[in-house]
């Protein structure tokens, strides 16, 4: 057994405060690192619901999709909404848990619900060691890499980034004469800067379905983009090109709980980053075909 004065338990109190704090510095320059990489996503415990009962919605960001690593602040939501039918209300105000934001939602009217949030922008700083493993985990076209190369070494990886969180809920019950299902509010966009609009129900999908998408930025049909679709428990996506209309036919092989995704990267237009882009995502829960 060592023996410790005084003298010597003094001496090593502030050698260990400072290995504390330096200990917390280290771990949250890693969570910082790690979050510029994670998805943000919006998610139910069901896609089925009730009109007149609560339900709930939880936003939330992971490393690898469904795990919930660590929940968004409320002052960074720029824009809450739910669609149901022709009619667009606002999200009531959320609560925070301990890994998720999560809202309340009572829905008023029978329907397939269209569920979007978005972010305020956010600046990151990406070391050069990750860029290469970034732009392919966004699946980066040539163009984009062909312009980062151009730029040099003297570059920064700098991004000025905006999140888009979508997805969808079936609220019941419909009555026999409904037109509810006819009118396809769901297949309508809602206005997000960046969007997946699906061009059939996303609340009925059986696995081994094929599901087209157009994706939308500020409106516009994007062309050559990539939409990424990734099954829970599997560590890598799968990526569906948009053709010149903006429409990409995602397959999703197995029932289970989905995640669509996508990054639009580009030059920035206004010189205060070297990029500026938008991410999307939309949580869909495909049924096991029978």
């Amino acid at each position: 057994m060592v023996c410790m004065t005084p003298k010597t338990i003094r001496s090593t109190i502030p050698e260990r405060r400072a290995a504390i704090v330096l200990g917390a510095i280290a771990l949250t320059l890693v969570i910082v690192a790690q979050a510029a990489a994670h998805d943000t996503w919006l998610i139910s415990p069901s896609n089925v619901g009730r009109v007149g009962t609560p339900f709930r919605l939880d936003l939330t960001s992971g490393e690898s999709f469904a795990n919930d690593d660590f929940a968004i602040e409320a002052a960074r939501v720029s824009r809450a909404q739910v669609r149901e039918g022709h009619f667009t209300r606002e999200l009531p105000t959320p609560s925070a848990t301990p890994l998720t934001l999560r809202y309340m939602w009572t829905p008023k009217a029978p329907g397939v619900s269209t569920i979007g949030i978005e972010l305020h922008p956010t600046t990151l700083v990406l070391a050069p060691k990750l860029i290469d493993a970034y732009l392919g985990e966004i699946d980066a076209d040539s163009g984009i890499r062909a312009t980062w190369k151009s730029l040099g070494d003297n570059h920064k990886w700098t991004e000025s980034y905006t999140k888009h969180a979508m997805t969808f809920a079936r609220i019941t019950p419909a009555k026999p004469d409904s037109t509810w299902m006819a009118e396809k509010a769901w297949s309508k966009p809602m206005g997000l800067g960046l969007e997946l609009v699906p061009e059939r129900d996303p609340t009925a999908l059986l696995g081994g379905d094929t599901l087209v998408v157009r994706v939308l930025r500020n409106g516009v049909a994007l062309a050559g983009f990539s939409v990424g679709a990734i099954r829970e428990g599997r560590s890598k996506a799968s990526f569906f090109r948009t053709n010149a209309a903006g429409r990409a036919a995602v397959v999703l092989d197995r029932g289970g709980l989905w995640l669509l995704n996508g990054t639009s990267l580009r030059r920035s237009t206004t010189g205060a980053t070297v990029w500026e882009s938008d991410f999307v995502t939309a949580t869909l829960r495909v049924a096991p075909r029978p």
